[in-house]
């Protein structure tokens, strides 16, 4: 998905600033899986003195803005958790519970960069790579996983806005560590279902959140299978969202993984391809939630407005349209480069210097 796109800011400390940059902040870099070749001592039972110190500090080194010490840490909580034969159920619960799921709604440093990482990891193991679920951690099921994420992210108490908002940052980072792990479709439960109504409740209520839950999305969708997709793909329309920038960005990535699949008839017609429709195309890509709609969260007004950053979903139409430009294509099944450039950019008055990057 737009490979020649660079995203710098996914590694800057992620601590929810104003809406309108809220966007690049908080889609993560994809997660490095961390071993260790070396082993690392085990978290206690109960830690105290030189250990419990020891557990401080790593915690710590995870929310260090410096990359090589935050990985470095990533990687002794990983080995300190399952290296070996692994801690037992309850101290892996006290981790997940008290340390990690909880990290994700700090706006601290960088800690959810580095919280991310070591949860993607484990979140790997347990479920998908070692299936440790199944031999030794029986307790933690994905529905309770599910279920202390949610608790550890749900804002409570009288919290201002900067503290509500870094909960729902949390609970989104949470979610995309469970489609990162690559545990969504491994089985015959339905938890991306689960996770789906969740990244759709947020995408929803809290509209500034809207283009990351898309980008979620549209990551979760390239490990679906074609009736997954299609089920998918119907629930967005459903929920009003088709017509937004990230609904062009799914149906564009949908369309390409499986060409043949059903798509709703609206609003992209049979084909699912919005680049058929060039007017409404470019009115969906100018599209954005009002300022009054993103304070409230209500609803998924749009205005058409511009952000200062490109969305995600310029990435995909833009690479659909040189690559259609550059295979010759110029038929009803593709928008020629030049056509999509005069409705959508010259004919919107939007900023060319914004596309130079794409150049």
């Amino acid at each position: 998905m737009g490979k020649s796109r660079k995203r710098k800011a996914q590694e800057a400390p992620p601590t929810a600033p104003a809406p309108k940059k809220q966007h690049k902040e908080t889609k993560l870099t994809p997660p490095t899986t961390t071993t260790s070749k070396d082993p690392h001592t085990h978290f206690g039972e109960e830690p105290r003195g030189a250990e419990l110190k020891r557990e401080v500090e790593l915690y710590e080194k995870l929310s260090s803005q410096d990359e090589t010490e935050r990985l470095e840490a990533a990687d002794a909580v990983v080995s300190g958790l399952l290296g070996g034969d692994g801690v037992s159920e309850a101290v892996l619960t006290r981790h997940l519970e008290r340390r990690l799921f909880r990290g994700l709604a700090s706006g601290r440093k960088a800690a959810r960069l580095g919280f991310s990482v070591v949860l993607t990891e484990v979140l790997s193991q347990l479920f998908r790579e070692k299936g440790l679920v199944k031999t030794r951690y029986n307790g933690l099921s994905f529905e309770k996983v599910l279920e202390i994420l949610k608790a550890k992210t749900k804002p409570e108490g009288d919290l201002s806005g900067q503290e509500e908002r870094d909960h729902a940052i949390g609970l989104l980072f949470g979610l995309q560590c469970l489609v990162r792990a690559r545990v969504l479709f491994v089985d015959e439960e339905e938890r991306w279902e689960k996770v789906f109504e969740n990244l759709l409740h947020l995408a929803k209520k809290k509209s500034w959140m809207r283009e990351e839950c898309g980008f979620i999305i549209v990551e979760a969708l390239e490990q679906m299978e074609q009736q997954r997709v299609e089920e998918t793909v119907k629930r967005i329309q459903e929920a009003g969202l088709a017509a937004s920038p990230e609904g062009v960005g799914i149906w564009l990535t949908a369309r390409r993984k499986f060409s043949g699949m059903k798509f709703p008839s609206k609003p992209w017609g049979q084909n699912g391809n919005p680049l058929e429709h060039l007017s409404a195309l470019a009115k969906a890509l100018k599209e954005s939630s009002s300022a009054a709609d993103k304070e409230t969260g209500e609803g998924v007004q749009q205005t058409g407005s511009w952000h200062h950053q490109l969305h995600f979903a310029w990435d995909i139409v833009l690479h659909e349209c040189v690559g259609s430009t550059v295979a010759g294509l110029h038929d009803s099944t593709a928008a020629h480069f030049a056509d999509f450039w005069k409705i959508a950019v010259d004919g919107r008055g939007f900023d060319i210097s914004l596309l130079g990057h794409f150049c």
